[in-house]
């Protein structure tokens, strides 16, 4: 069931960025002293200039055997990467979740220009776009931790997540 499998991956997307919701403990008097939800996590908001980072949307490019000559196979990789320029980057980015790739694939894919060296690779973890700034040039990604991206190279997909 599709509104299953929906509201499954929402549940995951908010259990990786802000943990497992901690009960209120009772007070002195037996009644519940907090009203608002806690979570394991505190996950940051970071803005990250359009120019420090690289978005590269993933595309999948396969050809049907029938348009094919007959016992020819496919010479381009299925999976594509187009690179979204910075003023390409506009708010239908907006709840977008992004993969932060490994900084070993992204060098690897720096030198090699194979987009099969980032889209095989592990990530370094996910962030999702709470607002695009263009008259700023800024994303303000919601991250799990604080600090800089371990990568310049994001990948997006077709997943949103809003809270």
């Amino acid at each position: 069931d599709a509104s299953f499998r929906r509201a499954s991956r929402s549940q995951c997307i908010k259990r990786y960025f802000y943990g497992n919701s901690i009960s209120p403990k009772p007070s002195a008097d037996g009644s519940l002293s907090a009203v608002t939800p806690h979570y394991q996590f505190s996950p940051c908001l970071i803005e990250v200039p359009f120019d420090d980072v690289q978005i590269h949307k993933l595309s999948n490019i396969s050809l049907s055997a029938s348009l094919l000559p007959i016992s020819a196979k496919q010479s381009t990789d299925p999976i594509q990467l187009t690179t979204i320029a910075s003023s390409e980057i506009t708010p239908k980015f907006q709840h977008s979740v992004l993969a932060v790739c490994h900084p070993s694939a992204a060098e690897k894919y720096e030198q090699s220009g194979s987009a099969r060296d980032l889209y095989l690779a592990g990530v370094a973890g996910f962030v999702v776009v709470e607002k695009v700034d263009v008259d700023k040039g800024l994303l303000s990604l919601l991250s799990p931790c604080a600090g800089s991206l371990p990568s310049r190279n994001l990948l997006v997909g077709d997943i949103f997540w809003m809270e």
